[in-house]
């Protein structure tokens, strides 16, 4: 069903892709938004603050129901982990880095966020986002983002020419962590029916890839080595990254697939996960695949046979699926999308006298 009245034409869309080779385009606008998770709220749709991926300010905020004020909640992240080290590392570095112990450490300088997208929360009130940069898709967690403190409408002015360049400057908060690292374009998140697994789909110049990522509470013991880029496990860690699907772009020959570098500047996610755990993928440019939880089996697929080319997919709470294209499509599914619960939140700090548990989980999460 075709519910968007507007259209574009073949012409200016090919007029696009022409400048977009000669230069390459200005990060403006938003790439991903999302509606925050209020504890014990009726639907997680419910919240009156709506969380913004900014690419033209190289940020994400939420915007502040109440006043209209845009709270920065991630401006600096941990620079991705450069593959050559790690190669060294497990190739016997050890034994030098052993002989510097009592030397002090050098915290390596957080850098500026480039094209965050994909914003996911998860139920305890933590705010998943992907950040595309050189061909390096990393995810990155927002611990509690939901008890981040708003900013004044006054401050929200002043906040557009905040600059921070080193990680002394966010020693008291230390509170963004990368969960998953890979050589590619990440091109959707989602969580998984039970909410304990993220699914991450990865795009390369020889096809895509789902990965599954196990998410507890635990998962931060292992200090962010879910990398895609290497199969060995790294000593002390418990569960990984595992490969859920992959498929060669040579599936996709008659949507004439086209991959470059403009594959870092796709907005909207390609990855999305119904009531009974069942993915949907954009697999080619006019194909969305269906793949069944368990072993990640193609259990069935919807084509636009070449007239459509989606460029992303979400469930409604209306029970439609949507995908976006040059027109925007809905289609009615017997199951909806997946709801995310409210109860889980995890209190602010304050209140924690009476949740034992919650003090619990953040000690195991926060242990290195």
């Amino acid at each position: 069903e075709n519910i968007f009245s507007g259209s574009v034409s073949s012409s200016s869309c090919s007029k696009t892709a022409s400048e977009q080779k000669t230069s390459s385009p200005p990060l403006l606008g938003s790439a991903s938004l999302a509606v925050e998770l209020t504890r014990d709220a009726e639907r997680s749709s419910i919240g009156k603050n709506i969380i913004v991926a900014e690419w033209g300010e190289k940020r994400i905020v939420r915007v502040e129901g109440e006043t209209g004020a845009r709270t920065p909640l991630v401006v600096l992240v941990p620079p991705p982990a450069h593959h050559e080290k790690i190669e060294m590392e497990s190739q016997g570095q050890e034994k030098e880095e052993a002989s510097h112990e009592s030397e002090e450490v050098s915290v390596p300088e957080w850098v500026r966020v480039q094209r965050p997208n994909h914003l996911t929360y998860t139920p305890f009130g933590d705010l998943l986002f992907s950040d595309n940069r050189d061909n390096v898709g990393v995810v990155y967690r927002l611990k509690e983002a939901v008890h981040v403190q708003p900013i004044s409408a006054e401050q929200s002015r002043d906040a557009h020419g905040w600059e921070r360049s080193t990680m002394e400057d966010q020693a008291d908060q230390n509170n963004v962590d990368i969960l998953f690292q890979t050589d590619g374009v990440i091109e959707g998140l989602a969580l998984g029916s039970d909410y304990s697994m993220l699914y991450i789909l990865v795009a390369s110049p020889v096809g895509k890839t789902v990965y599954r990522l196990p998410l507890d509470s635990d998962d931060d013991e292992d200090d962010g080595s879910g990398d895609a880029t290497s199969n060995e496990p790294n000593e002390g860690e418990k569960e990984s990254a595992s490969v859920f699907y992959s498929m060669p772009f040579e599936d996709c020959e008659e949507d004439h697939i086209d991959y470059n570098s403009n594959a870092s500047l796709s907005v909207g996610s390609k990855l999305s996960v119904d009531a009974q755990g069942t993915l949907y993928m954009i697999t080619c440019p006019s194909t969305v695949t269906l793949l069944s939880r368990e072993h990640g089996r193609v259990i069935g697929t919807l084509t636009s046979q070449g007239s459509k080319s989606f460029t992303s997919i979400g469930f409604g709470e209306d029970g439609y699926l949507y995908l976006t294209s040059p027109n925007e499509l809905r289609v009615k599914t017997r199951i909806g999308g997946m709801a995310v619960p409210t109860n889980l939140v995890v209190p602010q700090p304050s209140k924690l006298a009476t949740t034992g548990g919650d003090e619990q989980r953040r000690q195991k999460r926060d242990k290195n």
